[in-house]
C-alpha cells in the first residue's frame, strides 16, 4: 500500500527527521549550547546520540554527494534512496505484486483520477492482489480452474480487449502504469483512453462479478 500512496516507511521517515535535525544543529548560532558542544559530540569517542544519528545511510549519502547540505538536498536524497529500495524489492522474488506496479515512488493515479467509487475500489483491489482474491475461488466459466490472476487474464481475453501484446504478462497492470501522473491539461488529447479505459472498467467489473 505504501508504494501506491508515496508514504515512507517509519524507518525512512525517522532517517529524514534525523537528517533534518543534524542539519539544523550545524546551522545554529555560535552562542548556543549545542553549537559549543558540536566539536566534542561529533567525535566517535564521544559515543553521543549526535554521532550515532550521523551514521544513518541518508546522512552519509548527503555528505558524500552534496557540496553543501540543504533541506532540499536531504529530501532529494531521501527520495533517491526510497527509489533504490523499491527497485531492490521489485527484483526480489517474494514481492510479485510490486513487479507490476510503477518502478518509481509516486502517488498512483488511480487514487485521484476521476472515476466512480466502485471503479476505484476495483482498481485498488487489483493492485493489491485482492481481485481475484485467492486460489479457493472457482471460475464460474471454467469450473475445473481456480480464479487466479493468470487464469483471469486468459479467461477474460485481456490482451485482445486492451489491445496489448501477448508478451506482456499482466496487461491490465501495464495499462494502469501508463495512466498520467499529473492532471492533464485542457488542451491535451486522451483519445487512446476513450477506448481502453471503458474496456478496463468493464474487465474489472466482470472479474468482480465472477469472484462473487
Amino acid at each position: 500500500m505504501l508504494n501506491l500512496t508515496k508514504l515512507p516507511t517509519m524507518t525512512e521517515k525517522a532517517q529524514l527527521l534525523q537528517a533534518q535535525f543534524l542539519l539544523r544543529s550545524l546551522n545554529l548560532p555560535l552562542d548556543t549550547l549545542l553549537s559549543r558542544l558540536l566539536p566534542h559530540v561529533r567525535l566517535s569517542s564521544s559515543n553521543s546520540n549526535w554521532y550515532r544519528l550521523s551514521k544513518s545511510s541518508l546522512w552519509r549519502q548527503c555528505q558524500a554527494t552534496a557540496d553543501s547540505i540543504t533541506r532540499r538536498s536531504i529530501r532529494q536524497m531521501s527520495l533517491k534512496l526510497r527509489n533504490e529500495t523499491l527497485a531492490r524489492h521489485r527484483a526480489a522474488p517474494s514481492h510479485t505484486l510490486l513487479t507490476h506496479c510503477r518502478p518509481t515512488v509516486c502517488i498512483d493515479p488511480i487514487l485521484w483520477l476521476p472515476m466512480t467509487q466502485c471503479e476505484r475500489s476495483r482498481c485498488l483491489r487489483w493492485r493489491l492482489g485482492w481481485l481475484p482474491s485467492d486460489y479457493s475461488t472457482v471460475c464460474p466459466l471454467h469450473p475445473n480452474r481456480s480464479l487466479t490472476k493468470s487464469h483471469a487474464i486468459q479467461c477474460l481475453r485481456m490482451h485482445h480487449r486492451l489491445m496489448m501484446l501477448e508478451t506482456i504478462d499482466d496487461p491490465l497492470s501495464f495499462l494502469l502504469n501508463l495512466l498520467p501522473t499529473r492532471r492533464p491539461k485542457p488542451t491535451s488529447k486522451g483519445t487512446p483512453w476513450t477506448i481502453r479505459w471503458p474496456a478496463t472498467c468493464t474487465i474489472l467489473f466482470e472479474l468482480d462479478f465472477l469472484q462473487h
